[in-house]
């Protein structure tokens, strides 16, 4: 942890307490599910989500040591059953209740520090889009920052205004693709000048409202999905059969699978086949539904559509 700082936006750390107050107690009762039920992969498959989303909130607000903590719990979750030690929930229980005194840290400084109040229009029924523009470019500035890579990201549209709560819920999903773009879409600086393309990449975020819904269009000029090696995936998981005849298109829409990744390694980021799975599982609990179109070595495009009416997302988010 010597070598992890934080680098703590003082703006946006009250939205990740806040997350946290919610994400914090889900993690804890999945790993209880998951030591009653050691056989059942889906209690270990949702732990692994709610860590995932827990660790990305956090390097959101620059929270770097909590995030590099819930990383290190995260490994061990995917651990295979075969290299695990017989301590190994205990190990994981451990992990979590220091996880719980480092927020108890992070909570006692900012509380400490009354200058930090949340910004008044959060308490409005409708607020813009644009009001998490800032969390958004951390987002693009801190994941770049790691991989070492460059990037823009242009927001368009965002004076449309949504419901708070709508875009509360949507902005955890958001964050994945976002990460996803520069871990997976664009390429080093490097690739790209020897591609002839600039050095930074270019992300683009577009909203506009079409009837009943606020359609949101994520687009990168990057390196566009691997078709070939999602198909080869799909089969060694049994999803497809062998000589498949499944269309490009059908294709793409497999990387929203749970545990299908074509990563040639894990990284703090990514590659464990959690965040598209992730993202598509927040958007349909809100009602709405995704898609995603790419073209090798020209980008990706991903289109959310979300029903506008508040209370149609909060009652296709209940459980």
């Amino acid at each position: 942890m010597a070598k992890v700082q934080d680098d703590i936006d003082r703006e946006l750390l009250p939205l990740f307490l806040e997350e946290a107050d919610e994400l914090y107690p889900q993690i804890g009762n999945a790993l209880q599910a998951w030591r009653d039920q050691p056989a059942d992969a889906m209690c270990g498959r949702k732990l692994q989500r709610a860590l995932h989303t827990f660790k990305g909130s956090a390097r959101m607000a620059g929270a770097l040591r909590v995030g590099e903590l819930i990383h290190r719990m995260e490994e061990l979750v995917t651990t295979t059953e075969s290299k695990r030690s017989p301590s190994f929930r205990d190990e994981l229980q451990q992990q979590f209740d220091y996880i719980g005194k480092q927020m108890n840290f992070l909570r006692a400084d900012f509380s400490s520090e009354s200058a930090v109040i949340p910004d008044q229009e959060t308490s409005e029924e409708k607020i813009p889009f644009s009001s998490i523009g800032k969390r958004l470019n951390r987002i693009v500035k801190q994941t770049g920052k790691e991989l070492g890579k460059k990037a823009n990201l242009e927001l368009n549209g965002t004076d449309i205004e949504l419901d708070r709560s709508l875009l509360e819920r949507v902005t955890a999903p958001f964050e994945h693709l976002l990460r996803n773009a520069i871990a997976h879409g664009l390429e080093s600086p490097q690739q790209r000048e020897s591609l002839g393309k600039p050095p930074v990449g270019d992300i683009r975020l577009t909203l506009r409202r079409e009837n009943t819904e606020a359609v949101f269009e994520f687009t990168d000029d990057g390196a566009g999905l691997d078709v070939d090696g999602l198909r080869r995936r799909a089969v060694e998981m049994n999803l497809l059969p062998p000589g498949s005849g499944a269309s490009d298109l059908q294709i793409m829409q497999l990387i929203f699978t749970p545990g299908l990744s074509t990563a040639a390694e894990i990284t703090p980021i990514s590659g464990r086949g959690v965040g598209m799975d992730v993202v598509r599982s927040d958007i349909a609990a809100l009602g709405g539904r995704i898609a995603v179109l790419s073209r090798r070595g020209e980008g990706t495009c991903f289109i959310i559509r979300l029903p506008l009416a508040p209370a149609c997302a909060l009652e296709a988010g209940a459980e």
